[in-house]
């Protein structure tokens, strides 16, 4: 899938329970009651810093609870090696835990 399906905001957002009910992923600092500057600055289709990060337009922006990634897409296939082998690492963890409890109940 290509394009954009969420926003990512190097600051705060206002109206966070309007923005949950239309479903559209933002993930944000944090929320204010303020008002956003509406008349600018902004440009479409140039690198953007946030948070120190520098993303690229073509790049694959990967967010959740726990964070926001940027990829460059010459790098796609290396990251979804790195993450799977994180996801196996993982259940292997939650695998030893659960023999732990196991033990103790």
């Amino acid at each position: 899938m290509f394009g954009a399906v969420g926003a990512v905001v190097d600051g705060y957002v206002r109206d966070g329970a309007i923005i949950e009910k239309l479903g559209v992923p933002v993930f944000a600092r944090g929320l204010t009651p303020a008002g956003p500057f509406k008349n600018g600055p902004g440009t479409i289709g140039e690198p953007v810093a946030l948070g120190g990060v520098v993303a690229n337009p073509g790049d694959i922006v990967v967010a959740d609870d726990d964070g926001v990634i940027v990829i460059p897409p010459h790098r796609a296939d290396e990251a979804l090696t790195a993450v799977e082998a994180i996801v196996a690492r993982e259940a292997d963890l939650d695998t030893e835990v659960a023999e732990l409890r196991s033990r103790i109940a």
